[in-house]
């Protein structure tokens, strides 16, 4: 009995090395295959650096944010930023206020901030420069509020 046992072991063994890795194929095949993406993706790293220059400055903070398929990511406010930035259609250089209420200080802190990723399945390489951080806060943007 244990000879047939050890016999059927190494049978299975010795076919399984014969064959190798089993393909699958037709319906199972379709099953296993990863759907196809129904949405272009839209994925951004955001970033608040003190400084001029992004490629120089320091980061301060830093979030993932992403809006297709659902708003989400570490942005403290993802749905907010997202619907902002459909509603300017991912162009940067229109969201916020252009003529913030808010008063700030007139002292030359810089801070930048920096978008990177992809927005609708376009790259994205943003960077803007804020002469400091209550300017850049006055904008009223919820993209860059984290």
């Amino acid at each position: 009995m244990r000879t047939l046992v050890r016999r059927a072991i190494v049978c299975g063994l010795a076919t399984a090395a014969v064959l190798g890795p089993m393909t699958v194929t037709g319906a199972a095949a379709e099953a296993a295959a990863p759907a196809p993406r129904l949405y272009a993706p839209s994925a951004l790293v955001l970033t608040v650096a003190q400084g001029e220059d992004a490629a120089t400055a320091t980061p301060l903070r830093a979030v993932t944010l992403s809006c297709s398929p659902t708003a989400g990511g570490t942005h403290p406010a993802p749905e907010e930023a997202c619907a902002e930035l459909r509603a300017a259609e991912g162009e940067f250089d229109r969201l916020g206020d252009d003529t913030p209420t808010v008063p700030c200080v007139k002292i030359y802190q810089p801070v930048v901030v920096t978008a990177q990723g992809t927005w609708d399945g376009r790259r994205v390489n943003f960077e803007r420069v804020y002469g400091n951080s209550c300017m850049m806060q006055a904008e009223g943007s919820a993209v860059f509020s984290f």
